[in-house]
């Protein structure tokens, strides 16, 4: 009898279960107050993996489902916040739990208790649900962020690669510079002068003048092969200046189609070696009469493309030049693509984002200073 005079329904095991078999597809079950499961429906028996509820009815409730962690190990009675909410009659709910299915697998749930007289003693009603799906949508969201963070690192690293070697490449650049062509210069100023000398036997002119023609030489070799490791004219002028300088070299006529525009140092160097790595390529294997370079800019990308008009077969994979430069776009999240059919010539296309860092300070150039090139003339 309670205080304020109505009188508590008092449910038989019989009538909660009548009265529940309309719980549907909601996993419910009652276990009275010695922690037996008094009544399960068939949503929870296919839940927990039971063929029936025979299997489930007058077994002990924690033991049945909730002996121990995902971890495999023991959760003792004593320990579950279900066990002690029932005793003291408190209704609880857990938005996160698992219990263990008949084959002793784990399923995620949240659980709704509240108190329930049954048989004349005070037991517990259960509604359940299967948290499987939402578990598994937030595992592969973290596998998607954990993927997502190591790509970026993977492009990080690609990007510091490609970074790294571009200095070394201005390095190199600026050690040439400063110590072999200076050398080569004063080489040069110094037989001038031994020329200009007006006690040089014929046969010692001669050598002379030999050594001045090689050493002029080597100074052009040495100014081509920097501009190679990294061209001073693209730094100075930008890429279109850097193609005009590169087609007039070419052994096939170049058509240039560069906007005189300039462009994160990143995609100038990108876009540059990958239209000198295609006219190479133009020039030992296409058997073209001509090529085109072309650039169009669109709202984030700079796309640049080489054609040729010669036989056509090239692959992408074929060797080490296109491989290379292809990492060298990924690191900048760009990409380069390579059609070529049989007797219809090549397409070399390079889209490169134009969201990359801003160019550090130029870097020193190999070049011959003014008053040393009419020295030399």
């Amino acid at each position: 009898m309670r205080s304020d005079g109505r009188r508590r329904r008092r449910w038989s095991a019989g009538e909660v279960q009548e009265a529940l078999v309309i719980s549907g597809e909601i996993p419910l079950w009652l276990v009275d107050g010695d922690d037996r499961i008094a009544f399960v429906n068939d949503a929870a028996v296919r839940t927990l993996g039971y063929d029936s509820d025979d299997e489930l009815l007058g077994r002990p409730s924690h033991d049945t489902v909730h002996w121990k962690h995902p971890d495999g190990s023991p959760y003792p009675a004593e320990d579950c916040p279900i066990t002690h909410a029932t005793r003291r009659g408190e209704p609880i709910r857990m938005e996160r739990d698992w219990w263990v299915r008949k084959d002793g697998s784990m399923v995620p749930i949240s659980i709704h208790c509240v108190q329930m007289e049954i048989d004349g003693r005070m037991g517990t009603a259960m509604t359940f649900h299967d948290l499987t799906a939402s578990v598994e949508a937030e595992q592969e969201r973290r596998r998607y962020d954990v993927e997502r963070a190591r790509l970026g690192e993977v492009r990080a690293s690609r990007t510091r690669i490609v970074e790294a070697a571009d200095e070394q490449r201005r390095r190199l650049v600026r050690d040439l510079h400063d110590g072999a062509q200076s050398g080569l210069v004063r080489i040069v100023l110094a037989l001038q002068l031994a020329l200009r000398g007006g006690d040089v036997p014929g046969e010692v002119r001669t050598l002379v003048g030999d050594a001045l023609g090689d050493a002029r030489s080597a100074i052009d070799e040495l100014r081509e092969l920097a501009h190679g490791i990294h061209p001073a004219v693209l730094t100075r002028s930008g890429l279109a200046a850097g193609v005009r300088a590169m087609a007039d070299r070419a052994s096939v006529p170049v058509v240039v189609d560069v906007a005189d525009e300039r462009y994160p140092e990143p995609v100038e160097l990108a876009a540059y070696f990958v239209a000198a790595e295609a006219l190479t390529n133009v020039a030992k294997y296409a058997r073209a009469s001509t090529a085109r370079v072309t650039t169009t800019r669109t709202e984030s990308h700079l796309v640049l493309t080489v054609d040729d008009d010669g036989i056509g077969g090239a692959r992408a994979s074929a060797g080490r030049g296109l491989a290379g430069l292809a990492d060298r776009l990924a690191a900048l999240d760009g990409t380069l693509t390579v059609s070529s059919q049989p007797g219809k010539g090549t397409c070399v296309r390079a889209e490169i984002p134009l969201s990359t860092p801003a160019p550090p300070a130029a870097a020193a150039e190999l070049d011959v200073p003014p008053h040393d090139i009419e020295r030399l003339a």
